[in-house]
């Protein structure tokens, strides 16, 4: 088994070179599974009607965990971006997508990849194509060029994933998307996998854990967010990476069957419209809240006048245009009032509120947050809410004015523990 110094990236992108080097000279000779080494993460990924008319080359180089251009929503026109190329699979498949008024763009750090990608596009006969030469850390495209991200596990083979996902931000239009295919934890994992350079170029690694993903996409600018699972791999799938590691296989699989998954990872760049702010509410906000409420059809009952535990969100132009809050009652919070203007609403903004909210929640000392909706019991899900009978719900915050008579008995009720 080999071990890198994963302090050192250099030493980690020149074996990466090499291996994606090994693996596109074995496509370019007609060698099956990129020279035999066949895993099961990278097999059955495309339909065949989507590979039956590309180069033989380009889906024999292909290394990913899923594929992005079936689940990025890729439209005419537009200019679509994927990080870590490889042989082009991905490339030409978007590029056929978005149309001749379009424009595919694919960036690769390895010169025997790129030139099989050309070559593969080349026999392809597709022309509205470029692959550049870079790092996915210092992308080589200029600021708001492109519409869509894509990438097929190579985010992981980064050492700094943090500035790849900002260059990825920086390089999206407003309103642009970010649609990759990924590799990510969902548990603990072993510190020798975590170290083992194999298994690093293979994606498995180097995976991020999924909150950790989505922290670092928010971290970077990105609304929207999400990790959604698409596939969780077990021992058999990842058997023969492990073994050609030098793993002690019946030691070790039990501590990484079904920690992995392939992972369609998701984003927004704002549009230069949703750039809002969000800042604790005044007392002198309460006018603009109330009006948010009334227009959602939300209840003004017990909502306080200095706005304590409030957040809004605020735009230099539009005012408040959003808010949300708790109401707090000991060890245990009641989550109201999120309400979001109607031109704003699927902006994000409503997320930013509801983790905002959150946030004050767990600064508070609270261990679990309560809600009572009648229209959102679909939405709240997605911060880890989950519907609960109303007599397992403190008496404290039963006795509030949401539950004794702001909100319909009919409302559903759900529950979030903050406790890890």
């Amino acid at each position: 088994m080999t071990q890198l110094p994963m302090a050192d990236p250099e030493v980690l992108k020149a074996a990466i070179r090499e291996k994606y080097g090994s693996a596109a000279m074995s496509a370019g000779q007609d060698k099956g599974c990129c020279g035999g080494d066949c895993s099961p993460i990278s097999s059955n990924l495309y339909r065949d009607d989507q590979t039956g008319t590309l180069p033989e080359q380009a889906v024999l180089a292909s290394l990913g965990c899923g594929n992005p251009t079936a689940l990025a929503e890729l439209r005419p026109g537009e200019v679509v971006l994927d990080l870590g190329s490889g042989g082009g699979i991905d490339v030409l498949l978007s590029a056929r997508r978005v149309g001749p008024e379009g424009r595919a763009y694919g960036v690769d750090m390895t010169d025997e990849m790129l030139a099989l990608a050309r070559e593969n596009a080349r026999r392809a006969g597709i022309g509205n194509v470029e692959f550049l030469k870079g790092d996915i850390e210092s992308i080589p495209l200029p600021d708001g060029s492109v519409d869509v991200i894509i990438s097929n596990c190579v985010v992981n083979l980064a050492a700094d994933k943090s500035r790849v996902l900002r260059e990825a931000f920086r390089v999206l239009r407003p309103g642009g998307r970010f649609a990759v295919s990924d590799i990510v934890v969902l548990d603990t994992v072993p510190d020798e996998v975590r170290r083992s350079a194999e298994l690093w170029m293979g994606c498995i690694a180097g995976a991020l854990e999924a909150d950790r993903f989505r922290q670092l996409l928010a971290e970077a600018g990105f609304i929207d967010v999400g990790v959604e699972p698409t596939r969780i791999y077990r021992v058999d799938d990842v058997r023969e990476d492990l073994q050609a590691s030098g793993f002690d296989l019946e030691t070790l699989a039990p501590l990484v069957d079904g920690k992995f998954a392939a992972a369609f990872v998701r984003g927004r760049k704002p549009a230069r419209q949703e750039c809002v702010t969000l800042r604790p509410a005044k007392a002198t906000d309460r006018a603009a809240v109330a009006a948010l409420l009334t227009g959602a059809g939300l209840p003004l009952d017990g909502l306080p006048d200095d706005l304590a535990h409030f957040a809004v969100a605020e735009h230099a132009e539009d005012g408040v245009v959003g808010a949300a809050g708790v109401e707090l009652y000991q060890n245990t919070a009641l989550l109201r009032s999120v309400a979001v203007a109607p031109a704003w609403r699927r902006s994000g903004v409503g997320n930013q509120l509801v983790e905002a909210a959150l946030a004050e929640a767990t600064r508070c000392g609270c261990r679990d947050v309560y809600l009572l909706t009648t229209t959102a019991a679909d939405y709240f899900p997605r911060f880890g809410f989950a519907c609960v009978a109303r007599d397992s719900v403190p008496e404290a915050v039963r006795g509030s004015v949401e539950f004794q008579s702001a909100c319909p008995s009919t409302a559903t009720c759900m529950q979030r523990s903050l406790v890890a």
